[in-house]
């Protein structure tokens, strides 16, 4: 219940801060630069993210990761409080959105990672897929939920409310936590320093053919694809000419295909080629993305909009199920610290880029020509990704082989 609790919390959270983005470009008499109050948004969690990250994976596979959770989930209830505050007296600005989004972003580069980790200790290795599949059904059925609460409440809380609905939703997550049992880290022969943990870590990623491809596929999809969904307020606002009814409608459509993508995460452990289903959603995303640039009506980009949730969660939570189920325990925090960057991080930064761009030629004009890079670069990599290709056929390779060759 605190997970589904949290979710829609976040659901809301994300419409509130996208919206208040438009709201202070049209404060500021420049209704044209909400796609760039976007991206400026994603900068801020970007910055973070990309810096301290992959050092807080090492961090993580050093620490208990309880006490971790913990103390970051305490920190990002007092910062979302203080933002949601601000914004709701009125004197936020894109600035002071700009730094409690950095300081979010900083304790999430270690909660992320530490939360990410926590699985392979709670689910037996075989069921990981599942599990992923199931967690992701979870986050985007409260992604419907929360996406229509928040067009309901636009109007009475306003922005600041909707962030405000954030911080309170951390508080189940808090106990939730505290009742899980203490997670000390992995015992290792040897304990190099932080760096040369770092360093092992990047190694063990690149030198593995098919975590290497999971990550090249993951940096195309965060870069160019992705940022679609943050810049959906800038779309609907700009584009379409429509109101935070609209956003609500493709932000829940979104989440109800993001349901149906996690369902099939979830059963993917028993479908043969889930290497090749994680692929085809990275090159599904990416036309969709174009395809939905170029619709100017409200009933097209709806469909879009559900379909394109649907193949997000093939490559989102395809790439975590695979990468769980492929890392050893003593590297997972780095990992999959490395796959919080791909998300968290560049995302961010696809994010501002696109938005930048969009100021000037069109957010429209951005969705496709950032989905038809994304899909040229998707089609090389899936000829280049042969391992990962044939992952889960009854030729390929299996990945407790591929788990079993990692080493630090």
């Amino acid at each position: 219940m605190s997970y589904v609790l949290s979710n829609i919390a976040w659901w809301m959270q994300m419409f509130g801060l996208g919206w208040l983005a438009v709201e202070l470009a049209v404060r500021d008499g420049a209704p044209e630069l909400a796609p760039f109050y976007i991206g400026l948004i994603g900068a801020a969690r970007a910055v973070p993210a990309i810096a301290f990250t992959i050092l807080a994976g090492a961090v993580v596979d050093r620490s208990e990761r309880r006490a971790l959770l913990l103390r970051s989930q305490a920190a990002a209830t007092v910062l979302v409080g203080i933002l949601a505050a601000l914004a709701m007296s009125g004197v936020a600005t894109i600035a002071t959105v700009m730094v409690f989004t950095f300081l979010v972003g900083v304790v999430s580069s270690f909660d992320a990672p530490a939360r990410q980790s926590l699985l392979p200790r709670l689910v037996p290795r075989e069921d990981i897929m599942s599990a992923v599949g199931l967690q992701s059904m979870a986050a985007h059925a409260t992604g419907i939920v929360g996406s229509l609460l928040a067009g309901l409440l636009i109007a009475p809380l306003g922005a600041g409310g909707l962030i405000m609905a954030n911080a309170v939703g951390h508080l189940p997550v808090i106990l939730a936590i505290a009742l899980l049992p203490a997670m000390p880290p992995a015992p290792s022969a040897s304990r190099p320093n932080v760096l040369r943990s770092v360093r092992d870590g990047l190694s063990w990623i690149v030198g593995d053919p098919v975590v290497r491809w999971v990550f090249v596929v993951a940096v195309c999809a965060s870069l160019l694809s992705r940022p679609y969904l943050q810049l959906l307020p800038a779309f609907v606002a700009n584009h379409l000419r429509l109101g935070p009814e609209a956003l609500s409608l493709l932000l829940s459509l979104t989440g109800v295909g993001a349901l149906v993508g996690s369902t099939v995460v979830a059963s993917v452990g028993a479908v043969p080629g889930r290497g090749r289903i994680f692929l085809g959603g990275a090159l599904a995303m990416a036309i969709l993305v174009a395809a939905l640039g170029t619709r100017s009506d409200l009933a097209t980009s709806a469909v879009l909009c559900l379909v394109l949730g649907a193949s997000t969660m093939l490559v989102m939570g395809g790439a975590s199920a695979i990468l769980q189920t492929a890392t050893p325990d003593h590297l997972m925090g780095r990992v999959m610290a490395v796959q919080v960057t791909m998300f968290m991080g560049l995302m961010p930064v696809g994010q501002l880029l696109l938005g930048s761009l969009g100021s000037v030629v069109g957010i429209e004009r951005v969705y496709v020509g950032a989905g038809a890079v994304a899909a040229v670069i998707t089609v090389a990599a899936i000829r280049g990704a042969s391992r990962l290709r044939e992952l889960g056929l009854a030729s390929g390779p299996a990945l407790p082989a591929v788990a079993a060759s990692g080493a630090e």
